[in-house]
């Protein structure tokens, strides 16, 4: 059984994905995968992006994926692997030494980076994705 959900942890309004005809979450035979999580939030008034930097919108994403797994019924122990879209790679390094490798602690994940020009919004500079299992 495949579930394929949008649950509703603070990020993208759940109905604008029903709406796109995308699922932020598809479940299958135990492991998770969520699409790309990015440092920005919904709000009545439109959009708000909360950090403008790279450190800042990393810390702000790995938040907005504890709360997704969470809502799916996992944590960060049980993620796998991580797909990182960057449009800022030098600024990346210190990031992920000074806030991932402390978020991941002795449950690190494979990551991969990529670079990249742009993303959805041109305040954003990094998205990230990836897949989990639920026990």
């Amino acid at each position: 059984m495949i579930q394929r959900i949008n649950p509703d942890f603070g990020s993208i309004d759940p109905a604008r994905l029903e709406e796109l005809g995308v699922s932020q979450v598809v479940i299958a035979q135990g492991v998770a995968r969520w699409s790309g999580i990015v440092a920005v939030r919904q709000t009545e008034h439109g959009r708000e992006f909360p950090a403008a930097d790279v450190a800042g919108q990393l810390e702000f994403v790995l938040g907005r994926i504890d709360a997704c797994l969470t809502a799916v019924g996992t944590d960060r122990t049980n993620i796998l692997s991580l797909t990182m879209y960057c449009t800022q790679l030098s600024e990346l390094g210190s990031a992920l030494r000074g806030v991932f490798a402390p978020w991941a602690g002795d449950h690190r994940p494979t990551v991969t980076t990529i670079g990249v020009a742009a993303l959805a919004y041109p305040e954003v500079f990094l998205e990230i994705e990836g897949t989990a299992l639920v026990p």
